[in-house]
């Protein structure tokens, strides 16, 4: 099973120096990538519960800790110049709140310009409150994810690209550079809902699941299998990933839905992952107080999975 690791584009912790060490540290340990997450607005005020927070009296968070949040491409732009070879993704690149030719000309600027490194999972959004400070329609947005995805398609492939769907067109135009990878970027569908893998077996290269259990994520890799055979796919051309946490701490308070424990205890959960369906895992790192104790976490991590 390959894997990744997720940085802190956001937080106390998120700047400049640190991220450039730790993806040039994570590339040196041979990890097989990086990745960052999105977000463009904290609310000040909110009522949206984050739809992956499994605590029984889950309630709506803080929004300041994403008020400190370096945009996904242009930080991993900037982690393309400080490495050679780690692939470069995003988890999850909200589709909706960005016009689609800015996140296809992005998209392929920074694929072609990084030689073919980038690894995009999408998302159709959960924070109701970002979409009214961005003046983008909260409802409708998986329909509007499609059509956005559409676009950057015939952007990507076609010398000359044009669309017409019920929310989104583009009259013909030309679009360069194409990106590096082709037909384009591998699009990961991101999300644990029926309406993800349906998405993801209709017209992506993965599925990218959050926060899953090996017995949770079984039946519906079983269910995403079944959808790929309805759209005559074959299994091996979607592939399947999870974003999880990983903490390697004995002794301390087992955290919910977190590879937690010893190195033993933590490999066999990751093979028990691999006979569930999963064949990449996105892992974020522990919380730490300083820049040195996230590069030991990280450095404890890749121990473990050697």
């Amino acid at each position: 099973m390959r894997y990744g690791i997720a940085l802190p584009n956001y937080g106390a912790l998120a700047d400049a120096e640190t991220l450039a060490h730790l993806a040039r540290r994570a590339e040196a340990l041979g990890v097989d990538s990086i990745w960052v997450s999105d977000h463009l607005l904290a609310p000040t005020s909110v009522r949206s519960i984050y739809p992956y927070d499994r605590r029984p009296d889950a309630k709506p968070g803080d929004m300041g800790v994403i008020e400190h949040f370096y945009e996904p491409l242009t930080t991993l732009a900037y982690l393309a110049g400080h490495t050679s070879r780690i692939r470069l993704g995003v988890s999850a690149y909200i589709v909706p709140y960005r016009n689609p030719v800015l996140t296809a000309k992005q998209v392929a600027t920074l694929d072609a310009l990084s030689g073919g490194r980038l690894l995009l999972a999408v998302g159709v959004g959960w924070l109701r409150e970002e979409f009214d400070a961005l003046g983008v329609p909260f409802d409708g947005r998986g329909q509007r994810t499609d059509e956005y995805l559409a676009i950057c398609r015939t952007l990507w492939t076609d010398e000359v690209a044009s669309y017409e769907g019920a929310v989104a067109r583009l009259p013909p135009v030309r679009s360069g550079p194409k990106p590096r990878q082709r037909p384009h970027p591998p699009i990961w569908v991101a999300g644990n809902s029926a309406a993800a893998r349906r998405r993801a077996a209709r017209l992506g290269q993965g599925w990218h699941a959050i926060d899953l259990s090996p017995r949770e994520l079984a039946p519906l890799v079983a269910d995403l299998r079944h959808r790929l055979r309805a759209a005559e796919r074959r299994p091996e051309e979607v592939s399947v990933s999870l974003r999880k946490g990983v903490l390697p701490l004995a002794g301390a308070p087992e955290p919910p839905h977190a590879l937690y424990g010893p190195p033993a205890t933590i490999r066999a959960d990751i093979a028990a992952y691999e006979a569930a369906g999963c064949d990449y895992l996105v892992l974020n790192l522990r919380q730490a107080r300083s820049a040195a104790a996230l590069e030991r976490a990280l450095e404890e991590v890749v121990d473990i999975l050697r």
